[in-house]
C-alpha cells in the first residue's frame, strides 16, 4: 500500500460516515406505525357510523314526510334520493382521502419519534468498540427531549474520551 493510500485510508477513518437518508426508512416501525394507523382509523370508523346513522335518521324523517304529503313518489322525493346518493359518493371519497392522509401522518409522526434511535445505536456501537469521538447528530424537527438525550450521550462520549486519553 502506498503512502498516499494510507494517508487516504487514514483521512477517511477520522471522518465519521455520513449516513444517507432514505425514503425507505421512513418505515421503520412498520408494527407501531400500523397499529397507530389501525387506532386512528377505528376512532374515525366510530365517528363515521355515528354521524351516518345521523343522516340517515334525519333524512329518513324528511324523506317520509314528503312521501306521505304527497301520496306516492314525488319530484321532491327524486331529489332528495338524487342528492344523498351523491352525499354519500363525496363523503365515500374524502374518507378514502382520509385515509390516505392519515396513513402520511402516522408514518411522519412515528418517523419522527422512532427516527432518533437509529443514531442512538449507531452511537452505542461506536462507543461499545472503542470509538469515543462518535457524536450523536439527530435532525432539526426531532423530539426536543430526544435532543436533550443526545447531548446527554454526547457528553458521556467526551467524559470517556477525555480519560482514555489520560488513562
Amino acid at each position: 500500500m502506498s503512502a498516499s493510500q494510507a494517508i487516504e485510508q487514514a483521512e477517511s477513518a477520522e471522518q465519521p460516515k455520513k449516513h444517507q437518508r432514505k425514503l425507505v426508512n421512513a418505515v421503520w416501525e412498520p408494527f407501531l406505525q400500523f397499529k397507530l394507523l389501525m387506532y386512528m382509523l377505528g376512532l374515525t370508523a366510530v365517528v363515521a357510523v355515528l354521524l351516518g346513522a345521523f343522516l340517515y335518521v334525519a333524512f329518513g324523517n324528511l324523506i317520509g314526510s314528503i312521501s306521505t304529503s304527497a301520496g306516492g313518489t314525488s319530484y321532491y322525493e327524486d331529489e332528495i334520493n338524487m342528492q344523498l346518493i351523491y352525499l354519500f359518493r363525496y363523503c365515500g371519497a374524502l374518507f378514502v382521502l382520509y385515509v390516505i392522509l392519515l396513513a402520511v401522518v402516522c408514518v411522519a409522526y412515528t418517523h419522527r419519534l422512532v427516527g432518533p434511535f437509529r443514531p442512538f445505536t449507531r452511537h452505542v456501537e461506536e462507543l461499545s468498540k472503542g470509538n469515543y469521538s462518535h457524536r450523536v447528530t439527530l435532525r432539526k424537527g426531532d423530539v426536543r427531549m430526544l435532543n436533550e438525550y443526545a447531548e446527554k450521550l454526547n457528553e458521556l462520549a467526551v467524559h470517556l474520551e477525555t480519560k482514555d486519553k489520560y488513562s
